[in-house]
């Protein structure tokens, strides 16, 4: 988006941007709800998790290791710096998923001001009673809970195994169109999360919009803005991979 917004069009355009993704979040969640069974982590755990029955095999031996390998990698490096070592069995407080939006920040060239951006059509999957907001409150508090930040990764790096290694689960939500990736996102060290993406785009506005929107709002916050244009301008993904199968022949 390069056009100039003047502020009856901003504020239409953010209300078709909530409705929005107030539609895309349900449904995303939905989905998830519903593969939700394929994301257990006592299938993947076994024994190893608090609660569950013993001699669990050699799998669940190999998954556990690679967990391990992985919090021993992420936990003692910045921003954690975590001495505690992976606690055996895990203890889950919550293994019922919950999506949170995806948030970034951005320097505005000609201020220099900080702006912290959300996604309203990307969502972070995480545990509930786990949220990302939460997650980044306890990393940046120097008094913090050393317990209180253990559960956390812990809690995400559980999850980001338990989909990452359900290929079914990511074949289904990427046929649904709400395709999964794996990132890193800032404040937050090398720990994978796994975001949940919609059919549609959002986008930015021009740097001035932002820099008159945040100073009017007396705030450094700004959503990423998506309306009619980017609803027409979808790809069919089917259509094109229909298309590319008949080039040709």
């Amino acid at each position: 988006m390069t056009q100039a917004f003047d502020v009856e069009a901003l504020i239409k355009l953010r209300l078709q941007t909530r409705a929005i993704s107030d539609v895309l979040r349900a449904q995303a969640a939905d989905y998830l709800s519903t593969l939700t069974p394929l994301l257990r982590p006592q299938a993947l755990f076994g024994e190893y998790l608090q609660g569950a029955p013993r001699g669990s095999g050699r799998e669940t031996q190999h998954h556990f290791r690679e967990l391990k390998e992985l919090y021993d990698r992420v936990a003692s490096a910045s921003p954690f710096q975590l001495v505690s070592e992976l606690e055996v069995p895990l203890s889950l407080v919550s293994t019922t998923p919950e999506l949170f939006p995806v948030e970034y920040d951005i320097v505005l060239a000609q201020s220099g001001q900080t702006v912290r951006i959300t996604s309203p059509t990307r969502w972070v999957v995480g545990f509930n009673s786990f949220d990302l907001a939460g997650f980044r409150k306890v990393v940046r508090d120097p008094n913090r809970s050393s317990a209180e930040l253990y559960r956390f990764v812990v809690h995400y790096l559980v999850l980001f195994q338990c989909l990452s290694k359900a290929a079914g689960l990511s074949r289904l939500l990427e046929g649904l169109r709400f395709p999964v990736t794996y990132e890193r996102l800032k404040d937050f060290g090398d720990l994978p999360f796994c975001v949940i993406n919609s059919p549609l785009t959002a986008s930015l506005p021009d740097e001035s919009v932002i820099r008159n929107s945040t100073q009017i709002a007396g705030t450094s916050s700004f959503e990423e803005l998506v309306g009619r244009d980017n609803i027409l301008g979808m790809n069919d993904e089917i259509r094109e991979r229909l298309l590319r199968t008949i080039e040709g022949l």
